[in-house]
């Protein structure tokens, strides 16, 4: 953003002295300050500066000479509201020297909340059935961060585990004699009923035991990790792996993936009363090629009000000029991308340009999918626009349970869908939210958002007591056996 803290129209004679305060609120949607390393030299970053010069029209009078200072920002802290994830129990056979099959693993886990602040601890609860003819030697839980980058024909990465655990062993874990296995080959071939219901009765034990918490794992996430960011240029991933390692050689090792979300500690929205742990600090390394930064710790604490210093005492005759404040509102964010040499310390060599944001966009359901393509934060930007009452009623009051469905899909960090969900689903089909629109939406999400979503959207639902059955064709097993309470919940709010 940039600003004119005031104008001097008369010559500045020898020795005057001129103050130009200043205030500006940071957009609440801006990324934290991060930096990383990737193959050989490479190395991408976030930063941010304040830059001050004295202009003549359109020239600097300074030159090459400008007055720069580097500071370190937070992104927003997380929502205090979990996105849970209760991951469907997976089958997977195991395999003897890759063709002989010696039984299957079903597997399942749940994440208390997916979206984890850096130096916090999240909680995995894991359940597993071994029908296999091997023992199950250890299961493992760990985080992997990805960081890539491309700018022009350029691009890098890096790959870490960041966060490791192992879960305790089980009686469940141990292996079935060959009398066992026979028998479940035979029914496999030819399921029935009491087969059927003999993998209905394994998921919900599966369920019962990731609730009760009989096998339950804390991750660590370190404070150095960096902030999960979705940008045109930089991508920050971080994934979550549970591997089970069956015993013996030449046997596969069942596996399941699922995306977290790391950011800002939803505990620093916490007042000074409420929050008296001591906060953990994440140094903010500078690329090698910019010896000059300025690098000072970000500290994940209770945020406090800082008074600006008095100026030195000879300054005390200088004119001050009008006081400026910029709030987030009317802050215009954009700005150059620039490509430095691998070696080179010159970073003046553009390559791409962000546009400005528009000062006024046609309120249309491409122009909002658009916004939300290219906004930081998906969810402030609807929000904004629904605050417009112009929006609100051509866009949001009008759409049908497809566009619905593209809302959501538009939403580029996949763990704000089902918030994004409920925050729209209120207003479409001018405030009637039907069981179509819940349909179409989980057309929308990935597989494992389903029941997170269902979660919120359901007691928003205007005819769920007369066509609730629709949506519950539309979810597998394991939906039904999550959803269950929320169905209940829902329905009788909806009385």
């Amino acid at each position: 953003m940039n600003i004119n803290l005031g104008n001097i129209s008369d010559a500045i004679p020898e020795g005057a002295r001129y103050r130009f305060p200043f205030q500006i609120e940071l957009p609440s949607n801006i990324p934290s300050t991060m930096y990383n390393e990737g193959v050989g030299r490479a190395y991408c970053q976030i930063n941010y500066k304040i830059k001050a010069e004295l202009l003549s029209g359109d020239k600097s009078l300074f030159g090459k000479h400008k007055v720069q200072v580097e500071f370190n920002v937070m992104s927003k802290p997380l929502p205090i509201q979990p996105v849970p994830n209760l991951i469907q129990p997976i089958t997977q056979h195991v395999n003897f020297l890759c063709c002989f099959n010696i039984g299957k693993i079903t597997m399942g886990a749940r994440v208390a909340d997916t979206r984890i602040g850096r130096g916090e601890k999240v909680i995995i609860d894991f359940a597993c059935q071994n029908e296999s003819l091997v023992n199950i030697q250890r299961a493992e839980v760990s985080v992997k961060q990805e960081v890539d980058w491309k700018s022009g024909s350029r691009s890098n990465g890096d790959k870490k585990v960041i966060a490791h655990n192992i879960f305790k062993q089980t009686s469940r874990w141990e292996k079935i004699d060959k009398a066992k296995m026979k028998e479940s080959k035979v029914k496999s071939r030819a399921p029935t009923d009491t087969y059927r219901g003999e993998e209905q009765r394994i998921l919900q034990l599966i369920h019962a035991a990731i609730h009760d918490g009989e096998n339950r794992a804390l991750l660590s996430i370190p404070t150095s990790a960096i902030q999960s960011y979705q940008g045109a240029l930089i991508k920050v991933h971080h994934r979550l792996k549970i591997k089970v390692f069956t015993g013996g050689s030449c046997t596969d090792n069942p596996t399941i993936k699922m995306p977290i979300f790391i950011g800002t500690p939803s505990s620093y929205n916490r007042t000074q009363s409420d929050a008296q742990i001591e906060s953990p600090t994440i140094e903010v390394l500078p690329p090698p090629t910019a010896p000059t930064a300025i690098v000072t710790p970000l500290t994940l604490g209770t945020p406090t009000t800082v008074s600006p210093s008095a100026p030195p005492s000879e300054w005390a005759s200088a004119v001050v000029a009008t006081p400026v404040v910029i709030g987030q509102s009317t802050a215009v964010v954009g700005g150059n991308i620039w490509e430095a040499e691998e070696g080179g310390g010159d970073t003046n060599q553009q390559s791409n340009v962000i546009p400005m944001a528009a000062a006024e966009i046609v309120p249309t359901l491409e122009s909002l999918l658009k916004e939300i393509q290219y906004s930081v934060s998906a969810i402030s930007t609807i929000q904004n626009r629904i605050d417009d009452d112009t929006w609100k009623m051509k866009v949001f009051y009008t759409l049908n349970p497809q566009d619905y469905a593209k809302v959501i899909n538009s939403v580029p960090i996949e763990f704000d869908q089902p918030e994004v969900a409920a925050l729209v689903g209120p207003l479409v089909n001018a405030c009637n939210f039907t069981h179509r629109y819940i349909i179409a939406a989980l057309g929308a999400v990935a597989d494992w958002l389903r029941t997170p979503l269902l979660t919120k959207v359901l007691p928003l639902c205007t005819d769920l007591n007369e066509n609730g059955d629709r949506i519950k064709a539309e979810l597998t097993d394991w939906e039904l056996v999550c959803t269950q309470r929320d169905f209940e919940s829902a329905a009788v709010s909806n009385v």
